[in-house]
């Protein structure tokens, strides 16, 4: 995996839902393989409840307010690599209900970079 980026202006946030629902799927296991990369540029936390229990484990990242669903441990390289160091959402773990259009998505975090 790359290096996490140290030049951003502001640190990422990574909430993982600890909530029943989520915890039948391993969303302590998510949260868990998510911590090891932990650092002064990305946080990592449980959340309560985020609301999409039908679509879990779910995971958010801010400030860029992407939403992932049905997270896995085995997604967790992809989503540090291709998200937090490259900032390319991985399109596959998208939320559809938070982010129905990719290319949309894509311009709107262009956009935040300027």
């Amino acid at each position: 995996m790359g290096e996490l980026p140290s030049s951003q202006p502001q640190r990422q946030f990574i909430q993982v839902c600890q909530y029943r629902s989520c915890q039948r799927f391993q969303s302590d296991a998510v949260l868990t393989a998510l911590k090891q990369h932990a650092g002064p540029e990305l946080m990592v936390a449980a959340s309560s409840c985020l609301g999409q229990c039908g679509s879990g484990p779910t995971v958010r990242v801010a400030p860029d307010n992407v939403w992932y669903c049905r997270v896995q441990p085995k997604d967790i390289d992809e989503i540090l690599e291709q998200h937090i160091c490259q900032g390319k959402p991985v399109k596959r773990l998208l939320h559809p209900r938070f982010h129905p259009d990719y290319n949309r998505l894509l311009a709107r975090l262009k956009a935040q970079d300027i």
